[in-house]
């Protein structure tokens, strides 16, 4: 089994390529970016963005090995900011010579998914599961249950709740099986949906 390990600013630009090999045909990312040309460039730069946004210190994010990642974010993290502040803090943290790749349309889709998922996300404490990725050749290996597993080892030890929206129904079945249930959806306008889930500390 591949190692996992925490990840650092260094990380960076692998963190957004696993991430954006994983989520290329993402449904709901599919459905903001429309161009395949496109997409995998656009989730690289907005996976960045979040890397740096959570790195070093507003976020855990694990590795395992140059394949696969977990995006967290611990119970004190505030969740307040739209997907559109966040694609504004991906641009002013991206370097100068790469400006931000998004069109008006797919600059609206995106405020749309964060004001969705901002006005459902929930109130109690939980560590929340932002990303989990592996690139497809590696995907149905067990990375992805590896990849989680210092957090939700963490919320056994700590009693704490974890909760995650997941846009591909592919990976149901991932998070079901570490003890996630489900509990809803967000729909998008004409749209795909994202399905809440829950997980109780073991």
């Amino acid at each position: 089994m591949t190692d996992v390990r925490p990840a650092t600013l260094d990380d960076v630009d692998q963190l957004a390529r696993i991430a954006a090999a994983g989520f290329y045909d993402d449904p709901v990312l599919s459905w903001i970016f429309r161009d395949d040309e496109r997409r995998l460039d656009q989730v690289a730069f907005l996976m960045a963005g979040l890397a740096r946004d959570m790195l070093p210190d507003r976020g855990t994010i694990h590795l395992a090995g140059d394949v696969c990642a977990a995006f967290w974010r611990d119970p004190t993290f505030v969740h307040g900011r739209s997907a559109a502040d966040r694609v504004g803090d991906a641009a002013g943290d991206a370097p100068e010579e790469q400006p931000m790749p998004f069109a008006p349309d797919e600059l609206e889709r995106l405020g749309i998914l964060g004001e969705a998922m901002m006005t459902n996300h929930p109130h109690e404490s939980h560590w929340y599961l932002n990303v989990v990725s592996t690139i497809p050749e590696r995907q149905g290996q067990g990375l992805g249950t590896a990849v989680m597993q210092p957090v939700l080892e963490r919320c056994d030890a700590e009693g704490a709740r974890a909760y995650l929206e997941s846009s591909n129904p592919r990976n149901l079945t991932l998070y079901r099986r570490n003890g996630f249930v489900d509990a809803g959806e967000i729909p998008l306008p004409d749209g795909p949906s994202l399905v809440m889930m829950w997980r109780e500390p073991r």
